[in-house]
């Protein structure tokens, strides 16, 4: 079992966030190999056990060579914000896949976990339910993300990675016209490969009579913390499954010492994982 996460950029420090990230990861699992996939190795990897693993180690990789011959994706993501999303953002956030395929085919790596860097972790990779195929977390009835991710061999996220080049090959408005997308993103593209039967769902709500973790695709970060968008905690979003359930108090969230949801029954169940949108992960590192 190892971690291996990305930040795919021309360089420079790693935003102020992905250290308390790592740190977070490391404290809740202090026995497992971190990688970390970057342009420039960082001051604080050393000191908190994390290898860093060139970009340019990995860029000469077959698939991703396709994909960024074929990807149109040129949108700047969401300017404005606290954190204001860079040039290219939605080429990057397509493009870590494609890197983090390449190195763990590369090394043949198995059983590998891959989490975003505004994610905290609050336990044991041990306790995560494992199945045969890639487990992620859906966020909505067309979307799903890549804020956790279990990866069990390599052959699997190679494959994803074709599939989405053959999805790219179709063209934005041949992608559009067929699924009804208002735009295209990673996340869309990983919702056509759910619907084709690649991936295993990862719990994220919680079942009445169960105590067992459910994983964040994003809302109850935006519930507990806010978003980067300027919106205080407590916020919903009515297209994201779990946000139209908090918003119509069919579940709850808190946070005391680590974040809960709350089921329908009054039970409270772990989470795993928590997406923190807003970037504040400091007010969230109690464990």
């Amino acid at each position: 079992m190892r971690i291996v996460n990305t930040f795919i950029s021309d360089g420079g420090e790693l935003p102020a966030y992905t250290q308390i990230s790592l740190a977070q990861a490391r404290k809740t699992n202090p026995d497992v190999t971190i990688d970390f996939i970057c342009k420039d190795d960082q001051s604080f990897f050393k000191d908190i056990g994390v290898n860093w693993i060139p970009q340019d180690s990995l860029k000469d990789g077959t698939t991703l060579k396709e994909f960024n011959n074929l990807c149109w994706f040129k949108r700047h993501g969401t300017p404005n914000t606290t954190h204001p999303s860079p040039e290219l953002f939605w080429h990057r956030t397509c493009e870590r896949i494609y890197y983090l395929s390449e190195y763990v085919d590369k090394n043949r790596l198995y059983d590998v976990f891959h989490f975003e860097n505004d994610v905290l972790l609050y336990h044991d990779l041990d306790g995560v339910p494992q199945a045969n195929r890639i487990s992620l977390t859906p966020m909505s009835v067309d979307q799903v993300t890549f804020a956790f991710v279990h990866v069990p061999m390599p052959a699997l996220i190679v494959y994803l990675c074709k599939f989405l080049n053959e999805a790219l090959a179709i063209g934005e408005e041949g992608l559009i016209q067929r699924f009804g997308f208002d735009h295209v993103s990673e996340m869309s593209l990983l919702h056509i490969a759910n619907k084709c039967e690649m991936f295993e769902a990862f719990k994220t709500v919680p079942e009445i009579g169960e105590k067992d973790f459910v994983f964040d695709p994003g809302s109850y970060g935006q519930y507990l913390g806010g978003t980067n968008n300027g919106h205080e905690s407590g916020f919903t979003d009515p297209k994201h499954v779990i946000g139209a359930l908090l918003r119509n108090n069919k579940i709850g969230a808190e946070f005391t010492d680590k974040p809960y949801a709350i089921g329908s029954d009054g039970i409270k169940h772990p989470i795993f994982n928590l997406h923190v949108h807003s970037k504040n992960l400091e007010g969230f590192v109690n464990v």
